[in-house]
């Protein structure tokens, strides 16, 4: 799949000799991290992209970025954008990666899109999980192709009442982890109607298969991944007789997901959004036998140049998963984002590719072997807002209760609170925008610790 990931890269690179409106941007960046600890602050480091390495008390970052947008293309509807993130970091020693590399083409609502990308940002980037439990920027972005919407385009002719959102992509999960070269699938689609001229409200699932691959384990070995084992991942059925004893008493492949609902709304100037996610592991957990595990979130936009400009709370619950006994074919021990088979769960490049409260990570021989910790309750508070023209600050404030998991839980149980305050100064006038942020973490399931980030950049 890498190998035609950039085919795809440069074929729209040719691109570049086609006539239209197009704008450039180019961003040089240095970053300079400081822990009390051997690693850092939680807020440091969670929801960045997988940006900083994991552990040391010192890391220093370079960074270049860049990313171009063509009109036009053809003289057409069709739209281009071309982008870079490529990270330098020294710790112990030095590391090279590059975050994003990318093509994404539009065309009237819909988008084509390759390479390494971020998913897009949400809620001023204040939430714990950027609004939905299961697929947060927590992680290193993993090569992909993606066909869907660019967000919510009209549904043919209830086109002034009703919107939908879809996505349908193939990954491929190259890291050092257990199963080698496991495929992740991914399909969403949501819907959206107006209530009022201005609320609506917004209701969808997502949906994810992690398939093939080749295990460690000389009990699996080479997973089933033809283009008939396809299908049957993706649509969720039993295993037949060449995949794992389990998968043919559940369903083939690691399967998981969530419900999302959403409603807007907006009164004078301030904008509202009251959001409600339910995680499921099963068809168990489809029909909400797992229901008090939810994501709960309500965001306020209340305005621009003002002192509080943007806030957050955020409440999640996943101690249930469906009960403490499993049932065959039914419910229980649902062990959020682990797996049997894919023992290196859903992470990539030794992050949680979720809410980055599941975790942390634990390794075996070096390698990725599923988390320790994924029932919890977590109470979370973003805020954002301008001191003056020049100044913006934002802060976040989360209280968990770990308990760790069913299997190993942890007695007591682990209480964690993570805190961060940043400072950013940015001016016409000025030719470098700089940032400085502080960081501490008190609790049992993290060291004590205090940070400190210093950031300057300059964009071209």
């Amino acid at each position: 799949m890498k190998k035609y990931l950039l085919v795809f890269f440069l074929i729209l690179c040719l691109q570049y000799s086609t006539l239209g409106q197009n704008n450039h941007q180019l961003t040089a960046g240095f970053e300079s991290l400081l822990s009390s600890q051997q690693s850092m602050p939680f807020w440091f480091t969670a929801n960045q992209n997988g940006r900083y390495p994991i552990s040391g008390n010192t890391i220093q970052v370079i960074s270049l970025s860049g990313k171009t947008h063509f009109d036009s293309l053809l003289h057409t509807n069709l739209r281009l954008d071309l982008g870079a993130h490529l990270l330098s970091s020294y710790t112990n020693e030095f590391q090279f990666q590059a975050n994003e590399l990318y093509s994404k083409l539009y065309w009237k609502g819909w988008k084509l899109e390759g390479g390494w990308f971020k998913e897009p940002e949400y809620f001023m980037r204040l939430s714990s999980t950027n609004g939905n439990i299961d697929r947060s920027n927590n992680a290193r972005p993993y090569p992909r192709i993606r066909f869907g919407t660019n967000e919510f385009i009209p549904f043919l002719f209830w086109k002034n009442y009703f919107s939908f959102k879809a996505e349908y992509d193939e990954g491929w999960l190259n890291d050092e982890r257990w199963v080698m070269g496991t495929r992740l699938h991914h399909k969403s689609l949501y819907l959206k109607t107006k209530i009022t001229k201005n609320s609506s409200l917004s209701a969808g699932l997502n949906h994810y298969v992690m398939w093939g691959g080749t295990s460690s384990s000389p009990q699996y070995g080479q997973l089933p991944q033809s283009l008939s084992d396809y299908f049957i991942y993706i649509t969720g059925s039993i295993g037949g007789p060449n995949f794992p004893i389990t998968d043919q008493f559940n369903v083939a492949g690691n399967q998981f997901g969530s419900y999302r609902v959403q409603y807007d709304l907006t009164i004078k100037d301030i904008q509202f959004s009251a959001y409600f996610n339910h995680l499921f592991e099963d068809h168990s957990g489809m029909e909400f036998r797992n229901g008090p595990d939810n994501l709960y979130g309500l965001f306020a936009q209340i305005g621009k140049h003002k002192v509080l400009e943007s806030a957050i709370y955020e409440f999640m619950y996943t101690l249930h998963q469906g009960g403490s006994a499993h049932v065959q074919g039914s419910t229980g021990l649902d062990n959020y984002y682990n797996h049997g088979v894919y023992h290196s769960g859903y992470s990539y490049d030794g992050r949680m590719m979720v809410s980055p409260l599941f975790g942390p990570v634990i390794y075996k021989d070096g390698i990725a072997f599923g988390i320790a910790n994924n029932r919890i309750i977590m109470h979370h508070l973003g805020l954002a807002g301008e001191l003056s023209s020049t100044i913006s600050w934002n802060g976040k404030f989360t209280y968990s209760k770990n308990y760790g998991t069913y299997s190993s839980p942890y007695d007591p149980v682990k209480n964690q609170l993570a805190s961060l305050l940043n400072l950013a100064y940015h001016s016409s006038t000025f030719p470098l925008d700089i940032s400085l942020s502080v960081a501490a973490d008190f609790g049992q399931l993290y060291d004590h610790r205090v940070g400190a980030m210093l950031k300057i950049s300059k964009t071209f």
